[in-house]
């Protein structure tokens, strides 16, 4: 059994590489391996999952270019830049520096591992990875969020959603001032993690205590609060959200599509979110109180073992677990 070091070092020397998905070793023969002499030092993503797999890969491969003096490298027309008309990594309508690469990888895809954080230098790499830890890219939060920034289309059509919903809420509740009204935005995801496998795997959702303890903890903080509560098209989830996301307070919103209801979620003062990378972005791009559901992985599962001991690798600095 290889140790973490020598795993590392292996992917850099052979022409067969290691990547963890869901915690298990895969290992893939290469045969692009020569590297294009005159042009250099670049990272390439590959790709994996929605949105916010997406975003995570995204941040922290420029995270990690920028701590290694590379250039982090997509295609103009990779899904992120429908989403995001502000990213700073080079765009090339002919992407073949990412073709003749080095292959990199990751230990586990939900902590920080420093030696997937160092990539080998005067090199083009791609990075078969998942690496959904915010401190790979801790040292260029700014740049992340500058880049995070929605495009027009979507700004437009989630500046209307918040809009109506909080003119809809307020014209029956007259005695909420308008001024004072926090908005918090509340994401379910059950759908997929409710699967067979993946709860055998230690997948875990949040239950009806969480989500009422979530917003209690609002209620009694703020004296006028909206809740927009959000969750996947799939019926199933439609449904435990109408039985057990209840109140005055509370405005169940329209699924339209994962960008435009991110972008709702990340123009609340304040989130809640259960399970699922997607959740975890709106929170950070919300950027003010968040609860998050703690129990995430089943105690002694495989899925546990996808994160550090304590966690905090993957949850935000300041978020609370409930």
């Amino acid at each position: 059994m290889l140790t973490q070091t020598e795993m590392h070092l292996f992917l850099g020397m052979s022409t067969v590489v290691t990547i963890c998905t869901f915690g298990l070793y895969v290992f893939l023969a290469s045969t692009h391996t020569q590297i294009v002499p005159h042009i250099k030092d670049h990272l390439c993503p590959d790709w994996t999952g929605r949105l916010g797999n997406l975003m995570f890969q995204y941040a922290s491969l420029f995270g990690i270019a920028k701590r290694n003096d590379m250039v982090l490298t997509i295609h103009e027309d990779d899904e992120i830049t429908s989403v995001f008309d502000n990213l700073f990594a080079l765009k090339l309508q002919n992407n073949s520096v990412c073709e003749h690469v080095q292959i990199w990888g990751e230990m586990e895809p939900c902590l920080y591992d420093m030696l997937a954080a160092t990539i080998p230098s005067n090199r083009n790499v791609k990075h078969m990875s998942l690496l959904q830890s915010w401190k790979y890219f801790s040292h260029v939060e700014q740049a992340i969020r500058e880049q995070f920034t929605f495009n027009q289309t979507i700004e437009s059509k989630c500046q209307k959603m918040l809009n109506d919903a909080i003119i809809g809420f307020t014209s029956n509740h007259t005695d909420t001032p308008v001024g004072k009204l926090q908005v918090v935005g509340l994401h379910i995801r059950r759908g997929d993690y409710l699967d067979k496998d993946k709860m055998a795997y230690g997948y875990q959702t949040a239950d009806e205590e969480y989500i009422n303890k979530s917003l209690n903890y609002f209620r009694s903080k703020f004296k006028h609060v909206l809740f927009l509560a959000y969750t996947s098209y799939y019926w199933k989830d439609l449904l435990w959200r109408e039985k057990h996301v209840v109140g005055s307070d509370v405005v169940r919103m329209r699924v339209t599509s994962p960008e435009v209801d991110m972008c709702v979620l990340s123009k609340c003062n304040h989130s809640i979110i259960t399970v699922g990378s997607f959740g975890w972005w709106a929170a950070w791009l919300a950027n003010g109180t968040t609860i998050y559901y703690k129990n995430v992985a089943k105690n002694n599962s495989e899925y546990r073992n996808d994160f550090s001991e304590d966690m905090t690798d993957y949850f935000y600095p300041g978020w609370i677990g409930f």
